[in-house]
């Protein structure tokens, strides 16, 4: 007599790749057909409903037969998508996808959370914000670009895009103490001239229903605001590990100020420092100097957006740190959701604890500044 399968130890039995999407119109359906017959015409054996006229087993355990037996299922995230994999739609719409997500979410916790068979896949770059939640871990494909398209294609037929070099033997070094010089690494996350270009002139919020709300800087330069994130990936990631880039919301009367608040951006030194520490380099009794940068906001007496990120924060611990551009008569915003960077660390303070030392001293003195005043 055989022994029990664990249910976490289940392994596809097919080299089928099955696409589970929306129906969101009769242009996105096209997209996902297309999709689909370029993959198979490249080898990859994808399985898709638009192949079918009418399963004999009936829809429901057509893609529940499918979703287990396939090697990898292509998850094509939209808005409708993510409402009603999320359970989020209005009742009675998409069921489909609603099947589709029941069986994926059992798949996952079946499997202890460990993914090596669910794929999210983006038509669009603003997407990225429609992965399902417990697939925004997971490594995602932009299939609007060739690069994107390419590594998903490597993904699928198992042609990773860098060769793994046999393990060589390894060379002495000589022992030495480390000691560097930690000016040379240690900066300030505001670079002068492209922030000056940008021109940060309001601070706003946003938010999706179930997941963590966004922080957003906006600025009067398309290409300095992104560029300002851009560089950010490349020096602290999709996802600020160390907290090093310092934000900071003060509330509360400054002098010569209306009443609002001021958000200040500079660099937590604490966290920098114990990021070079973990890379090897050493620090003794050494002066480090930074730059920061702040955003005097003065809302309505009415309103609530300060306070409604403040109670979502609490609630998910993490939120998006964006940037986004203002047009030039401060009446309308567009976010650059896909340059996000998550982030667990913000500080919510008020004007009456900050001491003359205080890294956040330098809002006290901006009274006498001239500045565009908008909120979001």
């Amino acid at each position: 007599m055989s022994a029990a399968r664990p249910l976490g130890s289940f392994m596809a039995s097919t080299d089928e790749v099955f696409i589970s999407y929306s129906h969101d119109s009769a242009d996105h359906v096209t997209r996902v057909l297309d999709l689909s017959n370029r993959l198979r015409r490249e080898g990859v054996n994808c399985v898709l409903d638009q192949y079918e006229t009418s399963p004999p087993e009936g829809w429901p355990r057509w893609m529940d037969r499918n979703i287990r037996s396939a090697q990898f299922v292509l998850m094509v995230c939209t808005e409708p998508y993510f409402k009603r994999v999320m359970g989020e739609e209005t009742e009675g719409k998409g069921l489909g996808v609603r099947w589709e997500g029941t069986l994926i979410y059992q798949h996952l916790y079946n499997a202890g959370t460990i993914n090596q068979r669910f794929i999210p896949v983006l038509f669009e770059p603003s997407d990225i914000q429609f992965i399902p939640t417990p697939l925004q871990g997971a490594s995602h494909y932009r299939l609007d670009t060739a690069a994107g398209y390419e590594d998903l294609y490597g993904r699928l037929t198992d042609q990773p895009r860098a060769t793994r070099p046999e393990l060589g033997k390894r060379r002495p070094l000589d022992r030495k103490e480390v000691k560097t010089n930690p000016i040379m690494y240690l900066s300030s996350p505001i670079d002068v001239e492209l922030w000056n270009r940008a021109q940060w002139s309001a601070t706003f919020f946003a938010h999706q229903p179930g997941r963590p709300p966004c922080l957003g800087f906006a600025y009067r330069d398309r290409d300095a605001g992104r560029r300002i994130f851009e560089d950010w990936h490349q020096r602290y990631g999709s996802n600020d590990e160390y907290e090093e880039i310092r934000i900071s919301i003060i509330e509360g009367p400054i002098k010569g100020e209306a009443n609002g608040y001021t958000v200040h951006v500079t660099v937590d030194y604490e966290a920098a420092i114990r990021r070079f520490r973990d890379a090897g380099y050493s620090f003794d009794d050494d002066l480090f100097m930074s730059i920061s940068r702040m955003n005097r906001m003065v809302p309505p007496p009415d309103s609530k957006n300060l306070s409604m990120f403040k109670t979502l924060f609490r609630e998910f611990k993490t939120y998006y740190l964006v940037p986004g551009l203002v047009s030039a008569d401060g009446k309308s915003l567009e976010p650059f959701l896909d340059l996000g960077i998550h982030k667990s660390k913000v500080l919510f303070r008020h004007s009456s604890e900050i001491e003359e030392h205080d890294v956040d001293a330098v809002v006290l003195d901006t009274g006498s500044v001239k500045r565009p005043r908008h909120e979001w």
